[in-house]
C-alpha cells in the first residue's frame, strides 16, 4: 500500500548563508544544506529541485503545516566531506503531537557536475529514523498506537523509492523498532566515518542486466563503508546499486557471504539503493530494505584488493544484476 507523505515542517533557520554573493557552482556543503531547507520552508519548489540531486524530490510534497506537529527551529554544525560525499549535522526543534521533540540527522550532498546537491533520499531516510526514534524515546507505547498518524502527518517530502522504505519502518514497528533505530545510527555514524577520510578508490567491475526494464552494464565500484557498483564516473548520478551493509563497526567485507531471500521479514538485511534512466533518460531511484533476493560473496584480500560477486534481483520488478566487482581495502 502506498501512502502519501506530507511533510510536515514550519522552518524558521538559524543559519544564514555566509557567502549569498558567491555562485551555486562554488558553494560549500552547508551553504547548500542552508540553502535547500530554506528553500522547503518557503515551499519554494523550483529552487529546492536546482539544490536536490535530479529526481530526489519527484513525488514530494511542499505542505509544511498539520495541527500538533511543527517545525520550529533547523540548526546546522559544520560539514564534514570527502572528495565523493558530504553530511550536514542537521538538528531540528519543534513539536509532534503537541510534544516537544528535538531530533539530528545529516543533510547528505554529493557532487553532480561539480556542484554539491542534497541527496534527498538518503538524507529523508535517516530523518525518518531520527523521528521515529525520538518518538518512541518520547512517547513509547503511544507511539505504537499513533505510528501511522504520525508517519503520515510528519514524514519527510519524499519520492515514491521512500514510500517503500517508510511503509516498512510502520511495519516493521512493533516486531522490533530498537532494532531498526540502531541500523538507522549505524548508517549516519558509517557516513560519518568515510566523510573523514579520503575518496574511496574505484576498481573494475562486471555487473549486467536491469534495473526496472532498463538495460545496465556497471563497470565500477568502489568501498567507502558502502558497496557501490555503478555505470559512468559516479554511483550518484548514473545508473548503479548502493549497498548499505551495516557491518559492526570496524569490520571490513573480508572472506564472508550475506544472502537474503524476497520472503525474510527480519531485521539486520542490507539497505539497497539503485539507479536507472527511464525512457525519457531521466535518472529514477529506489530504495529497499526487503523483498529483494541478494547473494554477495566477498573473497579474501590480496594486497589490499577484494573480488567479490553479487546476484540481485526484485520478483515481479524487472530488476536483475549479476556479475562479478573488486573493491580496495585499505
Amino acid at each position: 500500500m502506498k501512502l502519501t507523505k506530507v511533510v510536515v515542517l514550519n522552518l524558521f533557520l538559524a543559519l544564514l548563508l555566509s557567502a549569498c554573493g558567491e555562485s551555486e557552482q562554488s558553494a560549500e556543503p552547508g551553504e547548500v544544506a542552508a540553502d535547500f531547507w530554506r528553500a522547503m520552508e518557503m515551499g519554494d519548489r523550483a529552487r529546492a529541485e536546482q539544490l536536490a540531486v535530479p529526481g530526489s524530490l519527484e513525488g514530494s510534497s511542499m505542505n509544511f503545516e498539520a495541527e500538533g506537529n511543527r517545525i520550529d527551529s533547523t540548526a546546522f554544525t559544520e560539514a564534514m566531506a570527502s572528495s565523493d560525499m558530504a553530511a550536514v549535522p542537521t538538528t531540528m526543534t519543534g513539536e509532534f503531537n503537541n510534544r516537544p521533540v528535538k531530533f539530528s540527522f545529516d543533510t547528505r550532498l554529493v557532487p553532480v557536475d561539480g556542484s554539491w546537491k542534497v541527496d534527498f533520499n538518503t538524507t529523508s531516510t535517516g530523518m525518518m529514523g531520527s523521528m521515529l526514534k525520538e518518538a518512541m524515546n518520547t512517547f513509547g507505547d503511544v507511539m505504537v498506537e499513533g505510528v501511522e498518524k504520525a508517519m503520515t502527518d510528519m514524514s519527510v517530502a519524499l519520492s515514491e523509492s521512500v514510500d517503500v522504505l517508510s511503509e516498512s519502518l510502520r511495519e516493521g514497528f512493533e516486531q522490533g523498532a530498537a532494532g531498526l533505530s540502531q541500523g538507522l545510527d549505524s548508517a549516519s555514524d558509517a557516513l560519518r566515518t568515510s566523510s573523514k577520510n579520503t575518496g574511496p578508490v574505484t576498481l573494475a567491475a562486471r555487473v549486467g542486466g536491469e534495473i526496472n526494464g532498463s538495460p545496465v552494464q556497471l563497470m565500477s565500484s568502489e568501498w567507502g563503508d558502502t558497496l557501490a557498483i555503478y555505470q559512468g564516473d559516479s554511483w550518484s548520478s548514473n545508473p548503479s546499486i548502493l549497498l548499505f551493509l551495516f557491518l559492526p563497526e570496524g569490520e571490513l567485507p573480508l572472506d564472508r557471504s550475506i544472502e537474503v531471500a524476497s520472503d525474510d521479514q527480519s531485521f539486520g538485511h542490507p539497505h539497497v539503493h539503485y539507479r536507472w534512466r527511464d525512457g525519457e533518460g531521466e535518472l529514477q531511484t529506489t530504495l529497499l530494505t526487503s523483498g529483494y533476493n541478494l547473494q554477495l560473496q566477498f573473497g579474501v584480500p590480496v594486497d589490499g584488493r577484494v573480488d567479490g560477486q553479487i546476484s540481485f534481483d526484485v520478483p515481479g520488478e524487472g530488476t536483475r544484476l549479476q556479475g562479478e566487482f573488486s573493491i580496495r581495502i585499505d
